[in-house]
């Protein structure tokens, strides 16, 4: 008998095993192919001022603060991310911000990614302010200094502490939409109380209006001696505060901050929710350029090798209907 006639006497159970066998073994190799596509670079800055510790996110029974929640988001975010797009991490407190890694590929080096943003923390900190004005103009210049080309993801809950006085907010020197990139909002809508945070993170407590009130607002006039005295006296060592900012203790996400700051340097606005939608959020800014990324093809070499296993452990038709037969004669009987 020739060989031929042998492997073609074979039944479907013996052809299946051996597809499976090819597949797998196929996928051993980590097979790819290089394909082009349009990828981007990313400069994620994180805020982590004290506001960032409110607990307002997630169900009311596991509320969790809103630098952990985006931090969170954002790791999981690079995983919907293409091969070939680029990653940096920074944080933003008092007035500037501190890169803390360059963009690198997301692919390649994603537990050093990973483990970047997953350590940052409030305890970083070198100052309790939150000019974010300021801070989001640190941000854009970093990415025109050292990383032209790239877009910001500034995660942040928008609170400006201590506040602003109005017609003091300070301008951008650049040109709207000069830098392409996302303010993503973070945090309730509710007014909630600031915790303050112990040196192993425990909520000591809160802070409070009296607490607040220490504090200068940024951008207070200069007042002229007749002004002070028409005020009641010499305030030059006495903090003066914004109007309406009575309530700095209390923070929520605030949007119009946001939307005021996309309003003046051309960035979008988006509700930090799902690693799915920031990642689509990201891909869709313009800008980017085209790379050779690679394609891997090992997951569908896995998983045709696994559906041919399946099915040749199934049951054989005829063996089937013999079975349905014996079943139905038994049952007439």
């Amino acid at each position: 008998m020739k060989f031929t006639d042998t492997l073609r006497g074979r039944g479907a159970r013996f052809w299946l095993l051996a597809a499976a066998s090819a597949c797998l073994g196929v996928a051993l190799f980590d097979p790819a192919v290089q394909i082009e596509r349009r990828v981007g670079t990313y400069m994620m800055v994180f805020d982590i001022t004290q506001s960032m510790n409110t607990r307002d996110v997630g169900p009311a029974d596991a509320r969790i603060g809103r630098l952990d929640h985006a931090k969170q988001l954002a790791i999981a975010a690079l995983d919907r991310l293409p091969c070939g797009t680029q990653v940096g991490v920074s944080i933003f407190v008092e007035r500037r911000t501190q890169p803390l890694l360059m963009p690198v590929d997301v692919c390649l080096n994603r537990a050093a990614l990973s483990d970047a943003i997953g350590h940052i923390d409030w305890r970083m900190a070198w100052a309790a302010d939150s000019h974010l004005y300021y801070g989001t103009y640190s941000a854009l210049d970093d990415i025109r200094r050292m990383t032209p080309g790239a877009a910001l993801a500034f995660f942040t809950d928008g609170h400006q502490a201590p506040a602003l006085h109005p017609g003091r907010i300070p301008a951008w020197d650049g040109e709207a939409g000069e830098v392409p990139g996302l303010l993503f909002g973070v945090g309730g809508e509710q007014p909630e109380p600031v915790p303050k945070l112990g040196d192993k993170g425990r909520i000591d407590g809160y802070w409070t209006a009296e607490d607040t009130a220490g504090f200068a607002s940024a951008g207070a006039p200069t007042l002229s001696v007749l002004d002070m005295e028409k005020l009641g006296g010499d305030i030059r060592n006495a903090p003066q505060r914004a109007p309406g900012s009575d309530n700095d203790h209390l923070s929520l996400r605030r949007d119009d901050v946001l939307e005021d700051l996309a309003q003046r340097t051309g960035l979008g606005v988006a509700v930090a929710r799902s690693p799915e939608q920031i990642a689509a959020q990201l891909r869709a800014l313009p800008g980017g350029r085209v790379a050779d990324t690679r394609f891997a093809l090992r997951p569908l070499f896995a998983l045709a090798g696994l559906a041919a296993l399946l099915a040749s452990l199934a049951p054989a038709p005829s063996a089937v209907r013999r079975r349905a037969q014996r079943l139905f004669t038994f049952r007439s009987a």
